[in-house]
């Protein structure tokens, strides 16, 4: 009990000198009285006794629940990832590093020559002292004075000029070393007074530059939480400008060797000759139009050795004008109106005789159609080979014939009676066909047909192009005609008409 009270003595005189007031209670024991209760207000109190803090099992179970929430919080703990050495790289800070190669070219050259001794790799700048402050140095002895000198220790021999060093390859720089000291003299004798500084009070704050060191991705991550976009507009979309006009050019000239039947209708005879051949074609298609324009003119010419009036002969000369203007009707099928116009240049004549058998606009024809025309084109794999495939039909088609000149082979070209003009009415198919196997070997043909219904007239060409090059080919020829208004010959009992034709030369397109 004694032990006891003093404890308690002890405690009541703590309190007083510290200024804090206990309050007691049964049940909580003594606590300070600014943390069990809230002060009253009041006249009492200072008096009255406050309740302490009581903690109720619900709260004890609240405390667990936190625990519980902060296990939960650290199972979505991960360790950090552990960048990999490309990442490392990539974040790495743009700052200027000398190779290994590059460190070891610096190091030979400065402990092989020493006179290099403005270079800095700092800034990559060579500085000339000629435009630097002048600083006295002092050196008055040069550099290269022998006060004397011991001839006897290198000993002259009879191999002493063999070796002969090469001092060339620093010599400009000596020379520009010589001239910068021979300026630096002259201003010590002459101008003094431009000498500010010396070696030995030379400034020392000199202030040190600011090294920027320059990040490459700041600019490439840098994202603005406050950007409008509200006033930005969205770049044009670019449209190229549709060409509606699409030109086509072939131009060959060729040596070749050919073939003649005797009742070829324009006459002649197998021989060597000379083929040229120029074709343009200008298309226009848009929405549902399309308009094809074809200009073409082959001559062959070849000598004649067996003809003792000319010296050479005119096999094969076609002027064709063509044209087609089609209105899409559906899928590949369009209305069309076809016109085609058809003559020669040059004047041919019989073999040894003077008779013409054709001439310039003697004779020429005009047909006009009026039907409907199917169009295919296909493309393969690979892209080079390809087909494009045209048929026209004119179940009403109009053709006219006249001769210029009357003293040609009239009945040659299907003119009765002595006429030089015919009109016929009937129908006619025209087709054409392009099929390139690759870029070096390609099939053109082309069929017209026409028929009056009392006379047939057709012609079917076929070209077979090998090229060799861009600019050299090889091309066969075949052109079959079928024309039964005009007389036989006597050495063929048929109206089968045939031209024949290899060459070898050269060929343009675009």
């Amino acid at each position: 009990m004694v032990r006891r009270g003093t404890i308690l003595f002890g405690l009541i005189l703590v309190c007083a000198f510290t200024g804090t007031r206990y309050v007691y209670s049964q049940e909580a024991g003594l606590f300070p009285k600014n943390v069990l209760a809230q002060p009253e207000t009041g006249a009492g109190a200072d008096t009255a006794i406050q309740q302490p803090v009581r903690l109720t099992p619900a709260d004890l179970d609240k405390i667990n629940d936190l625990k519980t929430q902060f296990e939960k919080q650290n199972t979505t703990y991960s360790t950090p990832y552990q960048p990999n050495t490309q990442l490392l790289r990539f974040l790495k800070k743009d700052e200027l590093e000398l190779s290994d190669e590059a460190l070891y070219w610096i190091n030979k050259v400065n402990t092989g020559y020493e006179r290099l001794n403005s270079l800095t790799f700092q800034d990559t700048a060579i500085v000339n002292p000629l435009f630097l402050p002048l600083i006295f140095k002092g050196e008055f002895i040069p550099e290269n004075t022998t006060f004397y000198d011991f001839p006897w220790r290198n000993p002259k021999t009879a191999y002493s000029d063999l070796y002969r060093p090469d001092t060339s390859l620093f010599a400009d720089v000596i020379k520009k070393e010589r001239f910068e000291d021979e300026v630096y003299k002259y201003m010590e004798k002459n101008h003094p007074e431009q000498f500010r500084y010396s070696m030995w009070n030379v400034p020392k704050d000199i202030p040190e530059p600011e090294e920027i060191k320059t990040n490459l991705f700041a600019d490439l991550f840098k994202v603005e939480s406050e950007a409008d976009f509200s006033d930005v507009s969205a770049p044009k979309k670019f449209q190229p400008k549709i060409r509606y006009w699409r030109p086509y050019f072939k131009s060959s000239i060729q040596f070749s060797q050919n073939y003649i039947s005797e009742n070829w209708y324009k006459g002649g005879n197998g021989n060597l000759n000379l083929f040229t051949r120029n074709y343009i074609k200008y298309d226009y298609n848009k929405d549902k139009i399309q308009f094809t324009n074809e200009l073409e003119w082959k001559a062959s010419f070849y000598t004649a050795p067996k003809d003792t009036v000319h010296d050479y002969r005119i096999g094969d000369d076609v002027f064709r004008i063509h044209s087609n203007l089609g209105y899409k009707a559906f899928s590949k099928w369009f209305y069309t109106l076809d016109a085609e116009f058809k003559t020669q240049f040059f004047t041919n004549f019989a073999e040894n005789s003077n008779k013409k058998l054709a001439a310039f606009f003697s004779p020429y024809s005009i047909n006009l159609g009026l039907g409907m025309k199917y169009e295919l084109k296909k493309e393969f794999k690979p892209k080079t080979k390809n087909i494009a495939f045209s048929v026209n039909l004119a179940p009403f088609s109009y053709t006219y014939m006249h001769s210029m000149k009357k003293d040609i082979d009239l009945a040659r070209h299907g003119f009765e009676d002595g006429r030089t003009s015919l009109s016929k009415i009937g129908s006619t198919v025209r087709a054409d066909l392009t099929f390139n196997f690759n870029h070096f070997l390609s099939w053109q043909s082309r069929l017209y047909y026409f028929t009056s219904y009392d006379r047939i007239e057709g012609e079917f060409e076929n070209t077979l192009n090998m090229a060799i090059s861009r600019f050299f080919s090889t091309r066969i020829y075949l052109d079959l005609r079928y024309d039964d208004g005009v007389e036989k010959k006597k050495a063929s009992d048929n109206y089968l008409q045939v031209y024949e034709l290899l060459s070898f030369g050269f060929n343009y397109k675009w």
